[in-house]
């Protein structure tokens, strides 16, 4: 992954055609440097036509399962990150209360008590600040290797499993992105309070450093390889080769 930072840099479209034929996916960031722009890489999948249609036939139902097992990591995860760093079981068992497509947005209530506790009780995610900013930063570096493994598999970013925005390229990408997190909310709980250039690097860096564990064949992973395990059982689950996906746990 590249990610451009000066506002004065200037690239041709011959590198950037090189840089996603070697499957390097390219971030611009803007003035406040946020990324607000992904160059993915459409190598070719031999597969893309018989996956995407298979996306478009999975059921409602199935939909919500998935999305339902989605959220029930996604708290499973801030609960762990809650007791490494605050001793607080404030969100123990709260995921057995998630129902099929989150209908009781449990998601929402777990959020509710995950934040204040972590950063304090005075935060929100919507102000601006320095926490919000690396958080912000940190996801955006995630949703970019999501997309582009979603791009790789063959899948279509644009049909999500709940998300479903019209104006929203990456809907599918913004599904995967709530398992992971709070892998960027441990790191942002450490290294908020000086948020400059050495911690941006190793934000990037956190794809290739950041262990989580594949209950499934009973080894660790690095961070981007999670992403590739959950994206690529994904597929198969799509062409009906399983009944799940995959979801690394944080260890």
């Amino acid at each position: 992954m590249l990610i451009v930072e000066n506002q004065q840099t200037t690239l041709t479209a011959t590198l950037l055609s090189k840089l996603a034929q070697k499957n390097i996916c390219t971030v611009f960031v803007d003035e406040k440097f946020m990324p607000s722009a992904i160059n993915i890489p459409l190598y070719k999948n031999s597969r893309v036509s018989l996956v995407q249609k298979a996306q478009l036939k999975i059921s409602k139902p199935k939909y919500n399962r998935l999305w339902k097992n989605i959220i029930i990591a996604k708290i499973k995860h801030q609960s762990f990150v809650l007791k490494k760093y605050r001793t607080s079981n404030a969100l123990d068992g709260l995921w057995t209360r998630v129902v099929s497509a989150d209908k009781t947005n449990t998601e929402a209530l777990a959020a509710n008590i995950y934040f204040p506790i972590l950063f304090g009780k005075d935060f929100l995610r919507r102000d601006d600040n320095v926490t919000n900013a690396a958080l912000n930063y940190g996801y955006s570096i995630i949703r970019s290797s999501i997309a582009r493994y979603l791009i790789a598999y063959g899948l279509n970013p644009v049909f999500g499993i709940f998300h479903s925005s019209q104006v929203n390229n990456f809907n599918l990408a913004d599904d995967f992105i709530e398992v992971f997190r709070p892998v960027i909310d441990e790191f942002v709980f450490n290294h908020a309070k000086n948020f400059g250039f050495k911690e941006k690097k190793e934000l990037s860096s956190l794809l290739y450093e950041y262990n989580l564990f594949n209950i499934e064949e009973n080894r660790k992973l690095s961070l981007d390889n999670a992403i590739k395990t959950l994206i690529a059982s994904y597929q198969s689950f799509c062409l009906g080769k399983r009944e799940d996906i995959n979801i690394p746990i944080m260890i």
